[in-house]
C-alpha cells in the first residue's frame, strides 16, 4: 500500500510537466485513491487558463471519489478566477480527506481553501513533504511572495571565462549536447531575456528548436533591455515566425513609436543610480513588471555579461547554469562572462552553492544556487 509521501512525490511528477506552461499560475499535479486506498485517478494543471490538477482528476474519478482522499501538492483555491474553486468541486465529489504538500501564499487563498475543506467536515492533512513542494514550484511562490521572478543565468564560457572573442563572435563556444540542454531550459522559462549588445550581434531569436521531447513545446516570451532602442528593426527578435512575442524596456527618453507589429511590446523603465544596472535602467523594477504586469514567473538570462553584472551584483540572481568549454582565448580583450562597474574586494565576492558538476558532451557543466534565494524560498510559508 502506497503512503502518503509516495503518493505526493507522484503529484509532483505530474505537476512538473507543465512547467512553463502554467504561469502566473503554479504547477500542480493531483491523486485521487478511494476509501481503501487505490489508485482510481490523476490529473495537472496543464496550462494557464484550463481546468485546474484537482478537477481533472475528479472528473476522471467520477463517483469513485467519494469517501477517498484527494492528494494535492498545493492547497485547493478558494476564490473565482479562470476557473472556478477548487475547494468547491472537492466538498460537491464526497471526498472524505484532503492530504496537501503546502499553503498556497496568494492572498486570495492563503489558508481559505483549507478552512473551506474543514467547514464542510473534509479532514485536511498539510506539510507533506512541504520542502520539495516549495522547490518544485519556486518561481510562483517567489513571485507571490516577494513581487519577483525566479531569475536563472545562463552562461556558456570558455576556461578563461570568455563568452565571445573580442570581435563578439560566440558561436559556438559549446557543443551540440550544452546546447540541447539550453533548449530545454527556454522551454521551461516563461521568458529569456537578453541586453542590447548580445540583440545585436547575435541576432537570436530565442525559440525553442530541436528538442528530443516533443512535448508541447513552445517558445518564451523574449525580453531585450535596450535603453535606446538602438536593436535593428529587421532583428529576428521583431519577427514573428521567428520565436514567442517581444517585451523591449527603454529609457523614458527613448522615441519609443511602435511600428514593430502587435507582437512586439515597448515599455519605458526608470533609470538607475545603481552602477550595476544594464546601462543605468532599474533591473528591479523590470523584473517586478514582468510579474506584476506580464504574468512572468520564471526568466532566464542568456547575455550578455553587461546584464549578468548588474543582475548578480545587486543579487537578482537565483540559480547559475554555467557551461564550461576546454577552450582557452587567451585574450584580454574577449568578452567576459560576468562584467562589473564596481571595484569588488574579494571577501566582498557573491558566493553561490555548487551542486554536483555534470559532464554535457565535451562541456562542463556547473549548477550553482544563490543560498539567500533557497533561505527566503523555504522560509516564505
Amino acid at each position: 500500500m502506497l503512503n502518503d509521501e509516495a503518493i505526493m512525490r507522484r503529484c509532483l511528477e505530474l505537476a512538473r510537466l507543465a512547467e512553463g506552461r502554467t504561469s502566473p499560475n503554479p504547477i500542480v499535479g493531483c491523486v485521487v485513491v478511494d476509501k481503501d486506498n487505490n489508485f482510481i485517478a490523476e490529473g495537472y494543471h496543464q496550462k494557464h487558463g484550463k481546468q485546474h490538477a484537482e478537477v481533472e482528476a475528479l472528473d476522471i474519478a467520477g463517483d469513485k471519489a467519494k469517501g477517498g482522499t484527494l492528494f494535492v501538492n498545493l492547497e485547493p483555491c478558494s476564490h473565482f478566477g479562470k476557473q472556478p474553486p477548487c475547494a468547491d468541486r472537492i466538498i460537491k465529489s464526497g471526498i472524505a480527506k484532503v492530504v496537501a504538500a503546502i499553503q498556497d501564499p496568494n492572498p486570495k487563498v492563503a489558508g481559505k481553501g483549507f478552512k473551506k475543506l474543514e467547514d464542510a467536515g473534509i479532514k485536511v492533512v498539510r506539510d507533506v513533504l512541504s520542502i520539495e513542494a516549495k522547490l518544485f514550484n519556486k518561481p510562483f511562490l517567489k513571485a507571490k511572495t516577494q513581487g519577483l521572478p525566479w531569475v536563472v543565468l545562463k552562461i556558456a564560457a570558455t576556461l578563461d571565462g570568455h563568452i565571445a572573442d573580442r570581435d563578439g563572435k560566440s558561436q559556438w563556444i559549446t557543443g551540440d549536447q550544452a546546447r540541447s540542454l539550453v533548449m530545454n531550459l527556454r522551454n521551461k522559462a516563461d521568458a529569456v531575456i537578453i541586453g542590447a549588445g548580445t540583440a545585436r550581434l547575435d541576432n537570436p531569436r530565442l525559440s525553442v528548436r530541436g528538442l528530443e521531447d516533443s512535448r508541447d513545446s513552445r517558445d518564451p516570451v523574449r525580453v531585450v533591455i535596450d535603453p535606446n532602442l538602438s536593436v535593428d528593426k529587421d532583428s529576428n527578435l521583431f519577427k514573428k515566425d521567428q520565436g514567442g512575442r517581444t517585451i523591449v524596456y527603454c529609457s523614458k527618453n527613448a522615441a519609443a513609436s511602435n511600428n514593430l507589429g502587435d507582437h512586439v511590446k515597448i515599455k519605458k523603465a526608470p533609470g538607475s543610480n545603481h552602477s550595476g544596472d544594464s546601462k543605468n535602467l532599474d533591473l528591479t523594477w523590470i523584473l517586478k513588471d514582468l510579474v506584476a504586469e506580464e504574468g512572468i514567473n520564471n526568466v532566464m538570462c542568456e547575455g550578455g555579461g553587461v546584464l549578468a553584472g548588474g543582475l548578480l551584483q545587486q543579487n537578482l540572481v537565483d540559480d547559475i547554469y554555467w557551461f564550461v568549454a576546454p577552450k582557452i582565448l587567451g585574450d584580454s580583450k574577449a568578452k567576459l562572462a560576468v562584467e562589473g562597474q564596481d571595484a569588488i574586494s574579494l571577501d566582498k565576492a557573491k558566493t553561490f552553492e555548487l551542486n554536483a558538476p555534470q559532464i554535457i558532451g565535451s562541456d562542463l557543466l556547473l549548477l550553482l544556487h544563490n543560498p539567500e534565494s533557497m533561505a527566503k524560498l523555504l522560509g516564505s510559508l
